[in-house]
């Protein structure tokens, strides 16, 4: 994959609170990948400081890294964006997949 997108790589900074955000779903809008974070402390208010990262479907390697996890697909294929059935993580929204929190 030579122009891909591999959400693991980059962090997300709230800009209330200045820590970093955790990744705590994924979801399929159309041909787009979405992505949610949100602060785990008890300073900042989740639907206001919820982070939603969009990803162009064809280019995101990290949802075709891990058929066990939600929304990864199976030797490379796109994910669904369901639940699998050995969903890593806890919470929830899923949160903490496969490691949690954001890469920094």
């Amino acid at each position: 994959m030579g122009d891909s997108v591999n959400i693991r790589n980059i962090s997300i900074k709230c800009g209330h609170c200045d820590t970093y955000q955790t990744l705590s779903g994924f979801a399929r809008r159309g041909d787009w990948n979405v992505y949610t974070y949100e602060c785990e402390n008890e300073i900042c208010d989740p639907e206001i400081t919820r982070t939603l990262v969009e990803v162009p479907g064809e280019i995101d390697a990290f949802a075709r890294r891990d058929p066990e996890w939600r929304g990864g697909g199976r030797h490379g294929e796109h994910g669904s964006g369901e639940h699998g059935s050995g969903e890593h993580g806890s919470g929830e929204n899923g949160g903490g997949e496969n490691g949690g929190g954001s890469a920094h």
